[in-house]
């Protein structure tokens, strides 16, 4: 039901990161300082938690209410012993926008209002019922200005403050999940890199370049479907079509006849996204990092690398802190799954120092 350590206290410069996933509950803590320390992780799978089997919330939705995720956060903060209650949190990106677009160059003040016009061309929503944030990419001041924003649905934000109070916990900040990978995995990578987090109910594909974020789409081929089409095509339900996926992948047969076809289909738009980012750059993206949960099945990287045609890696996030010795096997084996989450609580350790 929970995977958690031996930890058994929060420091007091510590810095907590949470990513409600669509199948689990991830929490990191780190702590800054001199080097950066990981002080607990812990993780809680919320069909074991709540008893029940897959379930999908509306579209554009958390999948859990936000009673059932604030139970979750107090059952998971309890084991591990955790202490810490300022906490940052990850958003999904299926329940978010992000876009980008080139506005002329201006003076700062003129910056929000143009930025808030614009938005209204790219944004499904009315701006009212959105909170924006942006970050621009500045030329030599006589190009034009690329603008990169994310929108959230205020009612999204308000289930993150029902969650934060039902388990008694403070938001510091709320940050889309493709920041959080981008700081995880490639923090100091200077050439461009392209990510796939492959969750269970999206795949979300972010290209970096020197540690900031470039580009990201969503696409909706994923975990959950992979599981599906096994399912089906074993005709076994989906609790054991997801352990046969989990623990066999694609070097099973079974599987791989029922998964090669959306894998490709998959990977076909991974790498017409990439061709497209590496036209409109003029570079070359020579190494793609596969993230999330999914990205663990046996023969996945071996399936990515011939269908991109690219050096397919999985990276671990806590590569570069401070860790116990013992702990270097099991986190190696949970870091795709928990790179989003370190990614926010690495935020706060930035924050912090700043």
């Amino acid at each position: 039901m929970v995977n958690f350590p031996f930890f058994s206290k929060s420091s007091d410069n510590s810095s907590l990161g949470i990513d409600v996933g669509t199948s689990s509950l991830k929490v990191v803590e780190l702590s800054g300082g001199k080097e950066i320390t990981l002080e607990n992780y812990g993780e809680v799978f919320m069909r074991d938690f709540l008893g029940q089997g897959p379930v999908k919330g509306a579209e554009g939705s958390l999948v859990y209410s936000s009673k059932e995720i604030a139970e979750a956060i107090k059952y998971l903060l309890s084991e591990t012993g955790i202490k810490t209650k300022r906490v940052y949190f990850s958003i999904p990106d299926f329940v978010s926008f992000f876009t980008s677009f080139t506005v002329p160059p201006m003076e700062k003040e003129e910056i929000n209002s143009a930025i808030e016009f614009h938005s209204k061309q790219y944004i499904p929503l009315p701006i009212s019922e959105v909170a924006l944030d942006w970050f621009l990419e500045e030329g030599d001041g006589k190009e034009k200005v690329k603008v990169n924003l994310i929108a959230v649905p205020n009612e999204i934000i308000d289930q993150y403050r029902e969650i934060a109070r039902l388990a008694q916990i403070e938001i510091i900040s709320l940050e889309g999940e493709m920041f959080a990978l981008v700081r995880a995995l490639v923090r100091d990578v200077e050439k461009p890199t392209a990510i796939i987090d492959i969750g269970e109910q999206s795949t979300l594909l972010t290209v970096a370049e020197k540690g900031t974020l470039k580009t990201t789409h969503s696409l909706e081929i994923a975990g959950n479907m992979l599981v599906k089409q096994v399912a089906k095509y074993a005709e076994i339900e989906y609790t054991s079509a997801r352990e046969v996926v989990m623990n066999y992948g694609i070097e099973e047969e079974t599987v791989k006849k029922a998964v090669s076809s959306p894998l490709t289909s998959l990977f076909s738009e991974v790498s017409r996204v990439i061709d497209a980012f590496e036209k409109k750059e003029g570079t070359v993206i020579e190494e793609v990092i596969i993230a999330g949960g999914f990205s663990l099945l046996p023969g996945v990287v071996e399936f990515a690398e011939e269908a991109l045609d690219k050096k397919v890696i999985r990276k671990s996030c806590f590569k570069g802190i401070v860790y116990p010795e013992i702990l270097e096997e099991e986190l190696a084996r949970i870091s795709n799954s928990h790179s989003i989450a370190f990614g926010v609580a690495l935020n706060g350790i930035i924050k912090e120092e700043k």
